[in-house]
């Protein structure tokens, strides 16, 4: 029998450096989103080089930052869901190192909302 060295089957680093988390809070459960808007969201969400397996999906009506500070996110993106005392959407709005990103729920996602959420995401994830 051969003698393996105790470090040999460790993995390197890169394995446990986890992606920095991503909500996604949505108006409505998961069971009521219509499969065209599972697809809208995963085009948008590619766009921005993430996918709807990479995010962690959240269903409120409104929140707060406080409602997820426990779950670390570096990235809050809203679809119909209202962010409490705010009224901005498609701006970045910045709570310590969290940006929020308040939209329109995807099934009113027309053209325009959608390039002002692509402006906004833009910023977020590419500045």
């Amino acid at each position: 029998m051969t003698q393996t060295h105790p470090l040999e089957n460790l993995y390197s680093e890169e394995l446990y450096n986890l992606p920095p988390k991503v909500l996604i809070v949505v108006s409505k459960p998961w069971s009521e989103i219509q499969e065209d808007e599972k697809i809208l969201l995963g085009k948008i969400l590619s766009a921005v080089k993430l996918s709807l397996p990479s995010v962690q999906i959240i269903n409120r009506a409104e929140f707060g930052f406080d409602d997820f500070n426990a779950y670390g996110p570096v990235c809050i993106i809203a679809f119909g869901a209202t962010l409490i005392n705010s009224t901005k959407m498609y701006e970045r709005i910045m709570v310590d190192r969290t940006a929020i990103v308040v939209a329109d729920a995807l099934r009113q996602l027309d053209d325009l909302r959608k390039r002002n959420l692509w402006l906004t995401l833009k910023e977020v994830f590419h500045s």
